[in-house]
C-alpha cells in the first residue's frame, strides 16, 4: 500500500515470506473460488465490522488471497467508501506546515486559528500546531495530554525516525499513546496482514531500539500524568502562588480525566510494536492531500470551513497514476475557487496551487501517513477499478475508476501502473514480496 517504498520498506523485504494475501497476485478468482473460500464467516469479527454499510464483502481465493469483491453492482464514479483512519502522522517534512492531529494544510486556515501543539523542542509535536481549536481539543483528548506529559523522553525516537529518514515509528507512536490514554485499542489493526517472519528469525534490531525509547517515553508520560494527579506535577515557568496552584488543579484534573494506567503501557510490549509496525509497513497509505489557495488569498479573505476535529471513512493504495490524477483535480479545484476570488487576491494565486500541487504529486512526499481498515483489504492490481483521493484532510475517499459488477474483486495500484511490466513487477516483488499475474501483466509479458 505504500506510495513509495521507503527505506525501511526495502528492510522489510528482507524478512518477507510469501504471505498468501500478499502474494502471487492473478487474474481475478472466479465467484466459485470467492464463494468458497469467502471469509464472511471468519472469526475475526473485526473484518465484518469494517466493511458494515458498505457495498462489499471479504472474500478470499488460493490465487488472490484475502481481498474485498463487490456485494452489488457499483457505478462508475460512486463512492464505494470514505475513510477514517485508524492512525495518521504528518511528515517530517511537513510537521511545520501540515495540522498535527488531521494533516490538512495550515495555510488554508487564517493563522489566527492556529493552536501550537503543546510539546516543545525534539518532544512530543515538535513545536508544530493544530489547523484549529476542533482539531487541538480532539487531539489532546486521543494521544496528545499523554503525549505532551511524555515531553523531551519522546525526543530519541523522534532524532531517530529524521536521522534514518523513516516514517511509520512515529505513526505508531501515536497509536501507542492514544492506547496508553485508553482512546484507542493496542488491537485495533490486528484484522491487517503483517510482514510474516521465519520461525528462527528475530525482528530487526533497530524495531526493537526503537521500541525501548517508546517505551521509556511511555512510562514518562504515565509518571508525569500520575504526578499531576497526585497534585504533585512541575509547574514550568508559572510563578509560585495562586497561579502555581491553579495550575496544578488543572493538570489534576486533564490527567485523572485521561484515566491513564501503567497496565496499558504493559501491553505495548516488543511483540506489539514489531506486530503493529510490520503492518504499517504493508498496509500504510501515504497520504496526499492536493495543496489549496492560502487562506489570506480564498473568497473574500475568509479562513477554509473549521473542521470538527473527526476524521471520516475510507481508504487508498495509490500509485504514481493516482497521483498524477490528483493533481490534475486539484489544478482543477485551484481553478475553480480562483476564478470565484475577488479581483484584489493575487493573480497568480491559481498558479501558485497549480505549481504547488504538481510539485507534490512529482516529489512523491505526500502530507503524511495513515493506516486504514477496510482500505487495507484491498489488493492490487495495474489496471485497478478503484481510484483514491483526499480532499483536505486525512480522510480518504474511494470511487469506482469504471463500473464494477457484483462479485468483481475491487483494486488499486500500490505502484505506478504507467510503467512496463519488468518494472512493476520488480517494484511490487521489492515492496510487498509478490510478483503480480494480473490480467494486464500476463498480457503484457506475453505469459
Amino acid at each position: 500500500m505504500l506510495g513509495a517504498c521507503s527505506r525501511r520498506a526495502g528492510c522489510v523485504s528482507a524478512f518477507l515470506l510469501a504471505a498468501p494475501s500478499r502474494s502471487r497476485r492473478r487474474a481475478s478468482p472466479s465467484l466459485a473460488d470467492a464463494r468458497a473460500l469467502c471469509s464472511e464467516s471468519s472469526p475475526a469479527p473485526s473484518l465484518r465490522e469494517m466493511t458494515a454499510g458498505l457495498p462489499v464483502f471479504v472474500g478470499q481465493t488460493e490465487t488472490s488471497g484475502r481481498g474485498l469483491y463487490a456485494s452489488r453492482a457499483i457505478a462508475s464514479g460512486e463512492v464505494i467508501h470514505a475513510a477514517v483512519p485508524i492512525v495518521a502522522h504528518p511528515t517530517l517534512r511537513n510537521l511545520k506546515t501540515r495540522c498535527y492531529h488531521c494533516l490538512r494544510e495550515l495555510r488554508a486556515r487564517a493563522r489566527a486559528d492556529w493552536v501550537a501543539t503543546h510539546g516543545g523542542g525534539d518532544g512530543g509535536g515538535v513545536a508544530g500546531h493544530f489547523c484549529g481549536r476542533a482539531c487541538a481539543q480532539a487531539a489532546w483528548n486521543t494521544y496528545h495530554e499523554l503525549e505532551t506529559a511524555a515531553g523531551d523522553a519522546f525526543a530519541p525516537l523522534a532524532r531517530r525516525c529524521a536521522a534514518d529518514e523513516v516514517k511509520f515509528p512515529l505513526a505508531v507512536a501515536r497509536l501507542a499513546f492514544a492506547a496508553a490514554q485508553g482512546s484507542a485499542s493496542p488491537r485495533a489493526a490486528d484484522a491487517l496482514v503483517r510482514v510474516n517472519f521465519s520461525p528462527d528469525a528475530v525482528a530487526p534490531g533497530n524495531w526493537l531500539e526503537e521500541h525501548a525509547m517508546l517505551r521509556d517515553a511511555l512510562l514518562r508520560g504515565v509518571a508525569v500524568a500520575e504526578l499531576g494527579a497526585s497534585g504533585d506535577a512541575p509547574s514550568g515557568t508559572s510563578p509560585s502562588g495562586t497561579e502555581r496552584e491553579n495550575e496544578k488543579k488543572n493538570y489534576a484534573k486533564r490527567a485523572a480525566k485521561a484515566r491513564v494506567r501503567p497496565e496499558r503501557v504493559a501491553a505495548l510490549d516488543a511483540d506489539w510494536y514489531v506486530g503493529i509496525l510490520s503492518r504499517m509497513h504493508l498496509n500504510a497509505f501515504r497520504v496526499e492531500i492536493p495543496p489549496g489557495v492560502p487562506a489570506d488569498v480564498a473568497v473574500s479573505g475568509a479562513p477554509a470551513e473549521p473542521l470538527d476535529g473527526s476524521l471520516s471513512t475510507g481508504g487508498n493504495r495509490g500509485g504514481e497514476r493516482e497521483r498524477a490524477s490528483r493533481a490534475s483535480r486539484a489544478s482543477r479545484d485551484a481553478r475553480l475557487e480562483a476564478s470565484s476570488s475577488p479581483p484584489s487576491s493575487p493573480p497568480n494565486a491559481f498558479a501558485e496551487a497549480v505549481t504547488a500541487a504538481m510539485a507534490a504529486s512529482a516529489s512523491g512526499m505526500g502530507a503524511g501517513t495513515a493506516l486504514y481498515g477496510a482500505p487495507s483489504l484491498l489488493n492490487h492490481s495495474c489496471d485497478p477499478n478503484v481510484e483514491v483521493s483526499w480532499a483536505r484532510d486525512a480522510t480518504a475517499t474511494f470511487r469506482a475508476s469504471r463500473r464494477v459488477e457484483a462479485n468483481e474483486p475491487l483494486t488499486v495500484a500500490y505502484v505506478d501502473v504507467s510503467r512496463d511490466v519488468a518494472a512493476r513487477r520488480e517494484r511490487l516483488a521489492f515492496a510487498y514480496g509478490f510478483e503480480c499475474q494480473c490480467e494486464r501483466c500476463v498480457e503484457e509479458a506475453g505469459e
